[in-house]
């Protein structure tokens, strides 16, 4: 009962952020590191937040610490500045720290619960893919499972991205 709750709320969500708004949320800022984050035609955003960590841990069948409770992420999407075509993938954070791990990204359509969706794959070459994301909007973006099922959060840490800026406002 309480996974089909949890299940309904989090639909309930993301069809909520999936619907046509006339304000999408403001990004925020960055407050992880002094460092400038890149900006630039190149740079289709930088995103970052933080998960609970046993599960995704699993998920990516790597090696984690019991006593992890959470993952704090920074994932930079680059795109060819003319097309706007996906290019390559910067991905920070607790299991990536320095350097990050890169890569190359996709965009696909799709997910169980609207064909439409827009979705972002990390390394698509990988027949597993790495780790995927439905974008909510231009500024927020959830994690999915491999069979591109969102991901629910606990009480805490939710497996939400949301677009940052640097302190100066770039984007």
């Amino acid at each position: 009962m309480k996974t089909i709750l949890l299940s309904l709320i989090a639909c309930s969500s993301l069809l909520a952020a999936l619907e046509p708004a006339s304000d999408s949320p403001a990004p925020s800022t960055s407050t992880n590191s002094p460092a400038k984050l890149p900006s630039g035609p190149d740079v289709l955003g930088v995103f970052e937040g933080r998960s609970p960590c046993q599960e995704i841990v699993g998920l990516l069948n790597a090696a984690g610490r019991e006593a992890c409770t959470k993952i704090k992420w920074r994932l930079i999407l680059y795109q060819d500045p003319v097309t706007h075509a996906p290019t390559t993938y910067a991905l920070g954070g607790f299991m990536w720290r320095n350097p990050p791990r890169t890569g190359k990204w996709t965009i696909l359509k799709g997910t169980p619960i609207d064909s439409k969706a827009t979705v972002y794959q990390l390394d698509p070459d990988d027949p597993q893919g790495f780790l995927s994301f439905v974008k909510a909007d231009d500024n927020i973006l959830f994690f999915l499972d491999k069979d591109r099922n969102l991901l629910i959060g606990n009480i805490k840490h939710s497996y939400t991205l949301n677009r940052v800026k640097n302190n100066n406002g770039a984007e």
